[in-house]
């Protein structure tokens, strides 16, 4: 199997070192020559150190789409500009064999969007991976209207030969980790709002929940990535949650931060303007605060769950890997019980009157 990768960010690169460990050729297609330089001196030593890594053929980086012309799959890993993306696989189109497989790693754009002008929709799709690499194996294969099953079996095979676990994704539910990530830090953002807590503290508690801070999460993406799945993934349950942080980051942009680098959100808070208000003890806030976030958290789940096209324990088993998750959902369920999860989310909806609030169907968490 040939494979060939378009984008030489962090995440082409580590599909690039990643691939070289299977059975099957790698070719990288770069516009940076001096990113071209500093991968074939990182790969020569790699290879040098690890010869075993070699797998069919040397891997090449190049800066011609032509290069691609023999790959079975190519997987594009470009900046979230729909644009961009669109021209890639229009040339592509002409260049490569009439079985290539065409995915497109897009984190906030619809496979439907990025291929509405192909003209073999049925062998493009969506494959979304996740940071970091090493360590979360789920893959998203977010399938688009005109995708052929065929193509969804043969990306399904690929994920596994290339030890990633694949999660099926078809119709609203497409990009659905994305939606789950963004949608907990639009809700932790909000919390910030009340004034009791700063997002440093608040992202010590999502960390009794996640494996990571949520806005630490956002600072590691960065501003663009995450300003482009504000704007592209809210449905119309979601659009006024998200508009506060959508907000905040979008003026930051304008003062030329970028985040990441000392530019996040959590560098840039200010906490002496104010002393915290909350003045409680870890286990206090966590009352206060950590349930209302695992109380969102479950039913967010729980709403998604009731899509009939996703295979439930699949879908679960994705969120507990991507999230980190302190336990299981169904024992973070029932460490909370249902009583207290929905006294929690009437709570927020008689003070909100935002039918988010809603409760989904929670029986979900009780099955076996």
């Amino acid at each position: 199997m040939t494979i060939g990768i378009v984008g030489s960010g962090r995440m082409g690169q580590d599909l690039f070192y990643s691939f070289m460990e299977y059975d099957c050729e790698v070719i990288l297609v770069s516009r940076n020559l001096e990113q071209i330089e500093k991968i074939t001196k990182k790969t020569q030593k790699i290879l040098k150190r690890e010869p075993e890594r070699m797998g069919k053929g040397s891997p090449m980086i190049t800066d011609k789409l032509s290069d691609l012309a023999g790959c079975d799959v190519i997987i594009e890993t470009v900046i979230e500009d729909l644009a961009v993306k669109q021209d890639i696989f229009q040339r592509l189109e002409g260049i490569a064999k009439s079985t290539c497989i065409f995915a497109t790693n897009s984190s906030s754009l619809d496979v439907s969007d990025v291929f509405c002008g192909a003209k073999a929709k049925e062998r493009c799709l969506g494959l979304h991976y996740f940071y970091p690499l090493k360590l979360i194996s789920t893959a998203e294969v977010n399938a688009g209207p005109d995708t052929s099953d065929e193509t969804i079996t043969e990306m399904v095979k690929f994920l596994f030969v290339t030890g990633r676990k694949p999660l099926v994704l078809r119709g609203e539910n497409r990009l659905v980790m994305s939606k789950i990530l963004i949608s907990l830090a639009a809700y932790a953002y909000m919390l910030s709002l009340e004034g009791e807590l700063t997002l440093k503290e608040l992202d010590q508690i999502t960390k009794q929940v996640l494996l990571f801070g949520i806005f630490e999460m956002v600072d590691s993406t960065g501003f663009p990535i995450i300003s482009q799945c504000l704007t592209n993934l809210p449905d119309k349950i979601h659009s006024a949650l998200y508009k506060p942080l959508l907000l905040k980051i979008s003026d930051l942009k304008k003062q030329g931060k970028e985040g990441r680098r000392g530019e996040g959100l959590l560098s840039l808070e200010d906490c002496r303007k104010r002393d915290s208000a909350f003045t409680g003890s870890l286990e206090e806030c966590y009352e206060k605060y950590g349930i209302r976030f695992l109380s969102f958290l479950l039913n967010e789940i729980a709403r998604y769950m009731e899509d009939p096209l996703l295979d439930n324990k699949q879908f679960q088993e994705s969120v507990e890997e991507v999230l980190g998750l302190s336990a299981s959902l169904k024992a973070l369920y029932k460490e909370l019980k249902e009583e207290k999860l929905l006294e929690t989310l009437k709570a927020e909806y008689k003070k909100s009157l935002d039918p988010l609030f809603l409760p989904a169907d929670l029986k979900v968490y009780g099955e076996h």
